[in-house]
């Protein structure tokens, strides 16, 4: 049980390890890994993705030159979304890293969105009718789409409001961690926080 023990304890470590050198290799620099992985580790304690998952997903999220100051706010925001549709991640990702790449919404990423869940258009129109002062219906939104004017913060923005006080992914992670699953993957995180203290 000892000899058991011990090897589970270096094999969290190194994944520990691995994960945090792989920010820092990401990142080229090893303090704001540091940081980053420190504050990606408090929330895998209150998530139900795991630490490796988040880890991952801000990974993919930074190859797509999300800047590190909002790293973290994109992880947990897009990651919101994900537990409350019950959608992959990664396809999240590939959309909202393809707007970013672009710097403005396309048809695909619109289509890549909708069949996620995520109604975006809608949403679009309710943010730019709160902007303008003015009814801006879904078809006027389409037609700026078509036109490249929809630009990536302003797909940013929307998502903003659904994850913050108020929208419908608000602190979704925390609620879906309160399931059984949830509270199982919360549950071994937190054993190989307190390992690898």
């Amino acid at each position: 049980q000892i000899q058991s023990y011990v090897m589970n304890l270096a094999k969290v470590r190194g994944e520990f390890e691995l994960q945090n050198t792989a920010l820092a290799s990401i990142l080229q620099n090893k303090d704001q890994a540091d940081k980053l992985f420190g504050q990606i580790t408090e929330l895998a304690v209150k998530s139900p993705f795991t630490l490796k998952e988040l880890v991952t997903y801000t990974k993919s999220l930074s190859a797509y030159q999300v800047e590190y100051e909002k790293l973290y706010d994109t992880t947990k925001m897009l990651a919101d979304v994900s537990a409350g549709l019950g959608v992959d991640m990664q396809r999240l990702i590939l959309a909202f890293g393809q707007v970013k790449a672009a710097n403005f919404l396309r048809g695909t990423e619109t289509r890549q969105f909708t069949e996620a869940g995520i109604n975006l258009l809608g949403e679009l129109s309710k943010y730019y009718t709160e902007l303008e002062g003015r009814i801006v219906s879904v078809g006027e939104v389409q037609d700026r789409q078509f036109k490249r004017m929809i630009s990536f913060q302003d797909v940013e923005e929307v998502f903003k409001r659904l994850t913050s006080s108020g929208g419908m992914f608000y602190n979704m992670q925390e609620k879906q961690a309160e399931t059984l699953l949830g509270m199982m993957s919360n549950l071994q995180d937190s054993i190989d926080i307190m390992l690898n203290s």
